[in-house]
């Protein structure tokens, strides 16, 4: 192939490059991925202590499923150091967060909006344990490292609202 030719080749593969760029960009989203180092990433977005011991070294060893796994135990590990019961999921949620006589209380509970924030921390717990934790416990699941990371993060953000609740006091009964 002469000089001007291989440069005309050359000159086309870019145009088609260029094109190709443009109708997918997913292309770039992946090679950008390849590149990114998610032990950083999880270093710089998972703060909580106790999430991080939980974590990190099954995250950063690739075990990114049992790490997910681990942070949701991680979560229900919190609720029941915070509240002093011993359920486990659904029920510990339920029983800690109700709106109706939560154990831990994440406002004043003096209106509508109060109460909806508390029950929707109790739906996004109980949601956790059974659409992540379970699924993990019960079968092989293969998380990639964003979707991974993306979990854990949440439950980070659970665990330091979980932690930022008030204990209610139990009335004694007569």
């Amino acid at each position: 192939m002469s000089e001007p030719e291989l440069s005309e080749v050359v000159s086309l593969a870019r145009g088609i490059t260029k094109e190709l760029d443009g109708l997918l960009p997913a292309h770039r989203v992946v090679e950008a991925d390849a590149e990114l180092d998610w032990v950083a990433e999880f270093d710089r977005r998972v703060v909580d202590p106790d999430l991080r011991t939980a974590t990190r070294t099954r995250f950063v060893t690739g075990h990114c499923a049992d790490a997910v796994e681990a942070a949701v135990k991680a979560l229900n590990e919190c609720v029941r150091d915070r509240s002093g019961r011993t359920e486990d999921g659904d029920s510990l949620m339920t029983k800690v967060f109700s709106p109706n006589a939560p154990l831990l209380r994440l406002n004043r509970l003096r209106s509508k909006s109060e109460e909806s924030e508390q029950r929707g921390h109790m739906l996004l717990c109980q949601g956790v344990v059974a659409a992540w934790r379970n699924p993990r416990a019960h079968s092989l699941v293969d998380d990639h490292p964003s979707r991974a990371l993306m979990m854990i993060e949440s439950i980070g953000d659970l665990i330091a609202t979980t932690k930022g609740a008030t204990r209610t006091r139990r009335r004694k009964r007569p």
